[in-house]
């Protein structure tokens, strides 16, 4: 392989995984949340299947892509939901693919459903760091390429849910890993500013029985940015169109459709422009994203719909 172009790009994307776990990121997370929370497994009521594929940085080499896969359904006669959640996320030169089951127990409280969730799985990363061109070429670092590199992980969080607010906060990774030149393999560390607490929160407010606007955010905060805020609204028309807009604090603007040509069929695309020096230097972000229900037939006003 030929040494990347955008080498300072490359070089910041990659020492974030050097030295920590992320999260990837996608602009429609609502409909996948099990990538921010496992309390939400089961919360649809249904088997629910989502697809989601993500673009980051068009015209930049070494941006970052990422295909998600989450399953999850409640346990019929039982309080509890479980879930699958298998990503695959490449940034520059390095490869990371995990699978976290997810278990969730939800409780009736206060009009709706209290879930409290825990995940457990393992993730493979491998990085061909040799593939870079570097100013200092006997930076240990960059020598030593790794391949099937195993990492335990755990995900806890809490989510509360009616018809038109939810709540939750999460810990999508509990355990902290580094890579160890050294070594050649990655290590545990005690790094608490490596974890990354997300809150997210929601309401459904309806304007008339034909037009819903649904306004939601997630503020989560992370040792290479600090915090940062996601600011959402979505208008909802006849139940079937859904036209979004969202903002990240010194981030990106994102635009959102989504689709419902059946009450179980989701279709989804959003367009993130990013803010900030790199503006002008990229195409900006493509997202797709298929969710599909199974085995029941879904009524107009019920929650899931919006939620």
């Amino acid at each position: 392989m030929r040494p990347l172009r955008h080498i300072s790009l490359v070089l910041c994307l990659t020492s974030v995984v050097v030295k920590a776990q992320h999260t990837p990121l996608t602009s429609q997370y609502l409909f996948n949340g099990l990538l921010i929370n496992p309390a939400y497994a089961g919360s649809r009521d249904a088997l629910t299947a989502n697809l989601t594929a993500r673009q980051q940085w068009v015209g930049f080499e070494g941006a970052p892509t990422t295909q998600l896969l989450s399953i999850h359904s409640p346990i019929k006669r039982t309080r509890v939901g479980v879930g699958l959640l298998i990503t695959n996320d490449k940034i520059g030169v390095s490869r990371e693919t995990g699978f976290l089951t997810n278990y969730a127990y939800r409780i009736p409280f206060r009009r709706g459903r209290l879930s409290f969730g825990l995940g457990a799985g393992m993730s493979v990363t491998n990085a061909r760091w040799s593939d870079l061109a570097v100013q200092n070429g006997t930076d240990a670092t960059f020598m030593l390429d790794t391949r099937s590199t195993w990492r335990p992980n755990f995900s806890a969080g809490t989510f509360y849910y009616r018809k038109k607010v939810f709540f939750g906060a999460s810990l999508p990774f509990m355990l902290s890993h580094r890579f160890d030149p050294a070594k050649g393999r990655w290590v545990m560390v005690n790094s608490l500013h490596q974890l990354q607490p997300m809150l997210t929160g929601g309401g459904l407010i309806v304007l008339n029985p034909a037009i819903k606007l649904k306004p939601s955010t997630l503020v989560r905060y992370t040792a290479a940015a600090g915090v940062q805020a996601d600011l959402n609204a979505n208008l909802i028309l006849q139940d079937k169109v859904w036209i979004g807009m969202s903002y990240r604090t010194g981030d990106a603007v994102a635009c959102l459709l989504e689709l419902l040509p059946t009450p179980q069929l989701r279709l989804g695309y959003a367009y993130d422009m990013r803010l900030g020096p790199l503006a002008t230097r990229q195409s900006g972000s493509h997202e797709v994203m298929v969710q599909y229900e199974f085995g029941y037939q879904v009524k107009v006003r019920d929650s899931r719909i919006y939620f």
